[in-house]
């Protein structure tokens, strides 16, 4: 019997997409020469407030699998689903994106080669290394399925649901401390394919983001334990996250130039950080429980049908978002001509989010829109989230 649906992840998604589009909107206008210490400023908050995007996706991708998957296990029908809601749609992307440059390059042989080499790396352009490397989570989840899933007896109290995310978040942030001397030991192994992936793509491999991933296992082994741990330590994780994000903010201001002239940094805010893997991890937790609050409230409001369709065409809206924010900056560059860099950065946001999600709704209604966008099939009853989160996740 087919599981219903957890009410908060149409939100949590709608976040996660709205947080990637305000990121790289960011990094297009952050290192633009007429860019003040005000903007710097600015760009900074608005910043930290978005690095949640990617580990978010990330835990939302183990929530949906181990909540979905904890019962009879066909490997074979796991992965042609995935292949063709994930796989296909990023490979017809890739070549959107990618063919330009393979045919600037030249044509024949070595263009289907330099093909190839886009789909595995996921350069054809600068937002589908995610794919890439969500994809690996998708080919090894029998293996972290195995690992995890001895734990669901277990974790039955939000106190053990507790020491098991702190010993997992333990050994994820002493991994990220460790970045640095994999990176140097691994250039000097020069193993094919296992050297690159801990060198020149270190970011696309899974390694690395593990955490997320197995923190969402966690909440989707055992959602109503998990909410109740959420609300029960709800003012715990607020004050933490909100001294973090005040440390990390002065952090990166601190490290601005400004003679002999003025430069932005934003080092400090890498995803491979130990510091900023506790940071992530915090926003994952305040964003959950303000998702559990929005689907405990009433459903029928403006914000939460936008939410919800926000979330629901995110995938194809990913995919389509760098295309679309190449037009959206000349817009808003037009729109805005000579107004301050954090202005010109919000109106691209909201343009480009517009922009890529009615491309996703009107491309998920063709014939071949599935293909493109990811979406169909049936929809789920909903889970409702209550905000003590009592009841079962079976509805």
């Amino acid at each position: 019997m087919r599981k219903s649906k957890i009410e908060e992840i149409e939100y949590l998604r709608a976040f996660a997409f709205l947080a990637v589009v305000l990121q790289h909107a960011i990094a297009h206008y952050a290192y633009l020469p007429e860019t003040e210490l005000a903007d710097g400023v600015s760009l900074v908050i608005l910043l930290i407030a978005s690095k949640f995007a990617v580990p978010l996706f990330i835990f939302i991708t183990g929530l949906v699998l181990f909540y979905n998957y904890d019962g009879p296990f066909s490997y074979g029908s796991f992965l042609k689903k995935r292949f063709y809601d994930i796989a296909v749609p990023y490979l017809l992307w890739s070549v959107v994106y990618g063919l330009p440059q393979v045919l600037h390059q030249g044509g024949g042989p070595a263009a289907v080669i330099d093909m190839l080499r886009l789909f595995l790396t996921g350069k054809s352009s600068y937002h589908l290394w995610y794919i890439v490397m969500i994809l690996q989570f998708y080919l090894l989840f029998p293996l972290y399925r195995s690992a995890i899933g001895w734990l669901k007896p277990w974790v039955r109290t939000p106190k053990r649901i507790g020491l098991a995310l702190l010993a997992a978040a333990a050994v994820y942030m002493y991994l990220m401390k460790l970045v640095g001397p994999i990176y140097v030991m691994a250039e000097q192994w020069r193993i094919p394919i296992i050297t690159p992936m801990f060198t020149e793509y270190e970011d696309r491999n899974a390694l690395f983001f593990f955490f997320y991933f197995v923190l969402g296992a966690v909440a989707g082994l055992t959602l109503p334990y998990w909410r109740e741990w959420l609300l029960r330590y709800d003012r715990a994780i607020h004050i933490a996250f909100y001294a973090m994000s005040a440390y990390l903010g002065y952090r990166c201001v601190a490290s601005f130039e400004t003679s002999p002239a003025f430069a932005i940094h934003y080092d400090d805010l890498s995803l491979l950080r130990p510091v900023m893997a506790g940071f992530l991890i915090l926003s994952i937790l305040v964003l959950y429980r303000f998702g559990m609050r929005m689907a405990a409230a009433e459903g029928s409001s403006p914000a939460h049908k936008l939410l919800t369709a926000v979330g629901r065409y995110s995938y194809g809206a990913y995919l389509a978002h760098a295309l679309a924010l190449t037009f959206a900056t000349l817009a808003a560059d037009w729109m805005l001509p000579g107004v301050n860099v954090t202005l010109r950065t919000a109106l691209a946001f909201v343009l480009c989010a517009f922009a890529s999600e009615l491309a996703s709704f009107l491309l998920s209604k063709l014939p071949f829109g599935k293909a493109v966008t990811g979406i169909g099939g049936a929809r789920k009853n909903r889970v409702p989230a209550t905000s003590g989160g009592s009841r079962s996740a079976s509805g």
